[in-house]
């Protein structure tokens, strides 16, 4: 009977979905930029177990800063703290209150100007953290997912992934391999508290920060595997300042020029799953626009990803420079942000522990 069963299951869904293949798909094809060879970069280290340091405890920072001394983080279980740079020690730790409808706060973005540190969640809120307190400057009850933030003067830009005006309880990783170009800019004036739409039309605008010249803002465009200048001013994209080795999450200025990119999804040939959904559009519609496989999307990471990588690029945006994972290493497929600190660096991911690198 079970048996019976499982066929006439099985039999319904492959017939389900071969009905739905050959539907026309509302999504369009589209045009990805070929895939880098990482082959071709001369400089290439690939990480030890002796080069790394774990930070036991510290789940999920996604964006680091110094603060007051402290290695500055977020955590997947919603706590903002702070840990020793040397000792690697967490000193403190402050829990982040639920944001609009109840979204737990998930800290995705962190900078600091001057003595202000400022952060956003995934629950569409920009805030200011200062004495153990936050204030928050800005909720949006129209964002679907901020995830990073820079600050210029007296205007704070910040990256909002999606839009969940459709209504679609789908996953993160459904939207982003979706192409759906929903993201948005948005600027804040500190000043006035005045809020507006910079840019939009991008495809899961993900890390952000000022281009060398301090005139325009240089976005990672996620789900099309390239980073972006856009007007400060007009919000007008200026140019593809760099094709990616993935989908790169934080971008941030490094010590020496040019800047770093942690790389939450490797991609390096062509066989990738982008290429075969951006290339088939009708099978790209059924898995990414269903709840019903937001599941399947949950395994991709861990059973599709590269080795995890993080890497520099000149301020003409090419790469000088690739730092090579390994999950059994680093226990992590996704690098988010690297934060330099002397002769070290500190790695974030949205999946594991922080960890520091010794490269001297």
């Amino acid at each position: 009977m079970i048996k019976k069963l499982l066929l006439i299951l099985t039999s319904s869904t492959i017939g389900l979905l071969a009905i739905l293949l050959y539907q026309p798909s509302p999504l369009p094809a589209i045009s990805l930029p070929p895939p880098l060879n990482i082959s071709n970069i001369p400089n290439i280290l690939h990480l030890t177990s002796d080069m790394v340091d774990v930070v036991s405890g510290v789940r999920g920072g996604e964006s680091l800063v110094r603060y007051q001394g402290d290695i500055v983080t977020g955590t997947l279980d919603g706590y903002l703290v702070g840990v020793d740079p040397d000792s690697l020690e967490v000193k403190w730790r402050v829990k982040c209150p639920v944001g609009y409808q109840g979204r737990p706060c998930r800290i995705l973005g962190l900078r600091v100007v001057g003595e202000e540190l400022f952060g956003v969640d995934l629950g569409g809120r920009l805030f200011k953290f200062q004495s153990g307190k936050f204030e928050w400057l800005f909720t949006s009850d129209t964002a679907g997912f901020f995830n990073d933030l820079v600050v210029h003067q007296d205007m704070v830009y910040l990256t909002d992934s999606y839009s969940p005006k459709d209504g679609k309880k789908l996953s993160m990783l459904q939207r982003f391999y979706s192409f759906n170009p929903d993201g948005r800019i948005l600027s804040y004036n500190i000043t006035s508290k005045q809020v507006s739409v910079l840019a939009d039309t991008l495809y899961i605008p993900n890390g952000i920060e000022l281009h060398s010249s301090n005139r325009s803002l240089l976005v990672s465009e996620g789900s099309m595997y390239r980073i972006l200048e856009i007007d400060m001013k007009s919000g007008e994209t200026l140019s593809v300042f760099s094709r990616t080795l993935g989908a790169v999450d934080n971008i941030r200025r490094s010590n020496e020029g040019g800047y770093c990119l942690g790389v939450s999804t490797g991609r390096t040939t062509s066989h990738h799953l982008s290429d075969l959904l951006a290339q088939h559009p009708r099978l790209r519609y059924i898995l990414t626009q269903h709840p019903l496989f937001a599941p399947l999307f949950s395994l991709f990471p861990r059973l599709l990803a590269e080795q995890p990588r993080f890497y520099k690029v000149d301020n003409t945006g090419v790469i000088s420079s690739v730092v090579v994972g390994d999950r059994r290493v680093t226990d992590t497929v996704a690098f988010s942000e690297v934060l330099q600190v002397g002769g070290s660096f500190f790695v974030g991911s949205p999946f594991s522990n922080l960890f520091r690198v010794k490269l001297e």
